[in-house]
């Protein structure tokens, strides 16, 4: 049965990469062995059919790459063997494109376009959002379906998968919205997934390695994904115009020593000596001084700052303006400003004091006032993750569980590598294998769940209906979606 090119999903993309003077092939970095009789091409389409069939997919995109001319084309290899060259395809397509470019005299998407455009303090970036109904795609076929997971996930939930994808080894994912889950590819761009059926809806270039890092946020009017990643501010805008593969972010450098803030309603850069560098309305960055003795608390989307000393809360606007203040009171033992900032959601925060004295506190800030304070035994570092589930009001980070909604707590946690909170419960990896820990406990004690082997990884997601677990077995990392059973 010959497969309808029209049909195939745009993801995933395996990568076929043969070295120069053909010594070598590699299948997504993995190298593919090859007989002294055998031919590269053959020897790599076989080991595409190979992984296919192991990862429970029907048919895939391939790029093929010729290191020894820069030459690359497009392939769509199904499980069975068949393989169709969309060179031909893709050059019609191209030169019909070029016609229709000339014959209209605009851009290459139909119907009505804009232009948004991010100026980033001498970095201009143009993103084409386009406006027109696209045509009737066919319905998506969720890939990997019935999977075996090789970890156990935790109870009540499938052995096999809803859907599953390949992932870059050690990668998370993270679920940036409701509709969106973004999952980290094997070629280093990052894509936004249904997360009931894994349709990829979105892709970037250059994405970090660990996707806890990657906010919703905005910038110049529009709503970008943000991350710091090394010395870089990264932007990526949400909307991908059609027929497009990815998006590539923007790129604002951050000169040594500098770091920057992702989680707030605008980015920002952090410069010392009380100044930050925030972007104004076009997105042009500009410097703006702080209160002395004040932090950061947060940024809007409308470009106001709102910062924390030893005893005010100060609002400024965009120029660096007081325009509101108010007292606040730290917690006993605390005579200077926070430390360090974290946003939990859009009203409340936690902070630390790690300056002679260990305090953590969350802050309301509808309100001003810390509804919870306590003595960690330690502060969690600045590359901690956290880990938040804005439903139940529920939080994690290094060592300390936070309950920040009607009953608000610390709890202390016992030392493990946490890779989700759900509810009440954190989900964790130790020495011993995965575990749960309960957020309403006075000591949130480990809980274990039977599973295959003491290496069997925590799930890196958990929601109300189905947990997301990312495992490696050879050389392959799939994210697995496993469904709640009751």
């Amino acid at each position: 049965m010959t497969t309808d090119p029209q049909k195939v999903p745009a993801f995933p993309v395996y990568t076929l990469q043969f070295s120069a003077g053909s010594q070598a092939v590699t299948l997504d970095g993995a190298e593919v062995p090859v007989a002294d009789e055998d031919d590269f091409v053959a020897a790599g389409v076989a080991a595409v059919v190979s992984k296919l069939n192991r990862h429970h997919l029907g048919v895939v995109r391939v790029r093929a790459i010729d290191a020894s001319t820069d030459n690359s084309w497009d392939m769509i290899v199904s499980a069975a063997g068949e393989v169709i060259d969309l060179s031909e395809q893709q050059e019609a397509d191209q030169a019909r494109m070029e016609r229709k470019t000339r014959r209209n005299k605009r851009l290459m998407f139909a119907g009505v376009s804009t232009l948004a455009v991010l100026t980033l303090g001498g970095i201009t970036a143009a993103v084409v959002v386009a406006n027109q109904p696209q045509a009737q795609a066919p319905a998506y076929i969720p890939e990997g379906v019935g999977a075996t997971l090789p970890a156990a996930p935790p109870p009540q939930h499938t052995l096999t998968a809803a859907w599953s994808h390949p992932v870059a080894t050690g990668s998370t994912v993270n679920l940036i919205s409701a509709e969106r889950l973004l999952t980290a590819d094997p070629d280093g761009s990052m894509t936004a997934r249904n997360p009931e059926t894994g349709q990829p809806v979105w892709r970037g270039a250059k994405a970090p390695e660990n996707l806890h890092e990657v906010h919703q946020t905005t910038w110049a009017g529009q709503n970008v994904y943000a991350a710091v990643v090394g010395q870089e501010l990264r932007l990526w805008p949400i909307t991908m115009p059609p027929d497009t593969y990815s998006v590539s972010p923007t790129v604002i450098p951050l000169d040594a020593g500098l770091s920057a803030r992702t989680d707030t309603g605008l980015p920002y850069i952090d410069l010392g000596d009380w100044y930050i560098r925030i972007p104004d309305g076009a997105g042009k960055l500009h410097n703006v001084m702080i209160p002395p003795g004040s932090i950061v608390l947060n940024t809007t989307a409308e470009g106001s700052i709102t910062t924390v000393s030893a005893n005010k809360i100060y609002t400024l606007d965009n120029h660096g303006t007081i325009t509101a203040e108010k007292s606040f009171t730290a917690p006993e033992g605390a005579t200077r400003y926070p430390s360090r900032v974290w946003s939990l959601d859009q009203s409340h925060l936690l902070l630390a004091w790690d300056e002679g004295i260990r305090l953590m506190g969350v802050l309301d800030t509808n309100t001003g006032q810390l509804t919870a304070t306590s003595q960690p035994r330690a502060i969690p570092s600045a590359t901690d993750d956290l880990f938040v589930d804005k439903n139940t009001q529920s939080a994690a980070i290094g060592t300390v569980g936070v309950r920040y909604g009607t009953n608000t707590a610390l709890v202390d946690l016992k030392s493990a590598s946490i890779t989700s909170v759900h509810g009440n419960t954190i989900y964790a990896n130790t020495n011993s294998g995965p575990v749960t820990m309960d957020l309403t406990a006075p000591e949130a004690q480990m809980q274990k769940w039977n599973n295959y082997r003491t290496e069997d990884p925590a799930p890196e997601l958990v929601t109300n209906d189905a947990v997301y677990l990312v495992a490696t077995q050879l050389e392959n990392t799939i994210v697995y979606r496993s469904n709640r059973t009751q």
